[in-house]
């Protein structure tokens, strides 16, 4: 959000949740629901019910993964469960930025039409978030199964999922998905390419995230938001550098259209030609007048400031100047004349 004026901004960051880093994934998955879930692997209870940003959450099973799955807990403690290694990778983390102009019921079905192209219908178990403080980053969580399922529950891991094509294309596809919800809303559009890539030369700012979001609308500073304004004035500096590269260059061929227009009109190169201001002649009708009656080839352009110039040619400039002496000696004989004194008033004086 810049000021109050909404912008659609891409963020899509993958994540593994490892053992091996103090992570499991019942705990993240009570953060994401807000909920108060016992990991039955180590015996730690994560409860999250004081969040009050979880606006919508959601499990989408594959075909073949048991209905009892839809239960958070179940699910979780099953993924805990087949995994024995004391770092093992429990579950796929996604943290994606949503589109703020679209609906809270576009932004749900965004986030399930994602879930189910990209990870339900390749085998995975999808359980999902929408967070929302009202600050201007909405915002999904999704947590992802990293084995493959049956109707017994989960069995081998599926390595195919960790190819870094696929994320590519997840990254790809999150964009086409919230650029199809805004195109019905707005005339933003997201990119999921760097800005390198895009051929654009910005420095990318850096995601703020719900917590550095929270701290800023209090009117504090993060290190995060203060990175974000020194880049925005950067290169807000390099785009009016840019723009006045261009503004310089449409000046130039404006004149060198102007020129073109000018030595055609007057048959001659602008070299050889002279101008006269319009507020520099008394009577303009008079005097254009006049050229047009002497057969005097002249144009009239308009200056940067608005102001009219008539031009001429060279040949032609003893001719103007006689019209323009005569136009001047006319208008003010003109402000002279006995006409004008008549009815101005005599002050009488009283006598005393």
């Amino acid at each position: 959000m810049k000021g109050d004026v909404h912008i659609a901004i891409y963020h899509f960051n993958v994540k593994i949740v490892s053992r091996g880093k103090g992570a499991s994934a019942v705990a993240k998955a009570a953060y994401i629901s807000g909920e108060k879930i016992k990991n039955e692997y180590d015996g730690t209870t994560h409860d999250y019910r004081r969040k009050h940003e979880i606006v919508h959450k959601e499990i989408l099973l594959s075909d073949n993964a048991p209905p009892k799955f839809k239960n958070r807990s179940i699910l979780w403690n099953a993924v805990e469960k087949s995994e024995t290694r004391k770092n093992s990778q429990t579950a796929r983390h996604i943290d994606a930025a949503l589109p703020v102009e679209i609906p809270r019921n576009e932004q749900i079905d965004l986030v399930r039409h994602f879930c189910q192209q990209c990870f339900v219908s390749k085998g995975m178990c999808a359980d999902f978030a929408i967070h929302d403080k009202g600050d201007g980053n909405p915002h999904v969580h999704i947590l992802l199964t990293t084995r493959k399922v049956d109707e017994n529950g989960f069995t081998k891991k599926e390595r195919a999922w960790n190819d870094k094509a696929l994320l590519i294309e997840w990254r790809k596809l999150w964009a086409d998905w919230c650029n199809h919800k805004l195109y019905f809303v707005s005339k933003e559009r997201i990119d999921h390419r760097s800005y390198a890539a895009q051929g654009i030369d910005k420095i990318p700012q850096r995601h703020l995230g719900a917590a550095a979001c929270a701290i800023e609308k209090k009117g504090y500073r993060t290190d995060k938001g203060s990175y974000n304004r020194k880049v925005i004035l950067t290169n807000t500096n390099a785009e009016i550098e840019k723009l006045n590269f261009e503004l310089s260059k449409l000046n130039t061929e404006k004149r060198s259209i102007k020129k073109k227009i000018i030595e055609t009109e007057l048959g001659c190169p602008l070299s050889e030609t002279f101008g006269i201001e319009s507020d520099k002649i008394p009577n303009m009708d008079s005097f254009v007048s006049s050229l047009t009656n002497a057969n005097i080839l002249h144009t009239i352009k308009n200056k940067n400031d608005g102001k009219q110039v008539i031009f001429f040619a060279n040949r032609d400039k003893e001719t103007v100047i006689n019209i323009f002496q005569r136009c001047y000696e006319k208008e003010k004989q003109t402000d002279i004349s006995p006409d004008n004194n008549r009815d101005k008033s005599v002050k009488k004086h009283r006598s005393r």
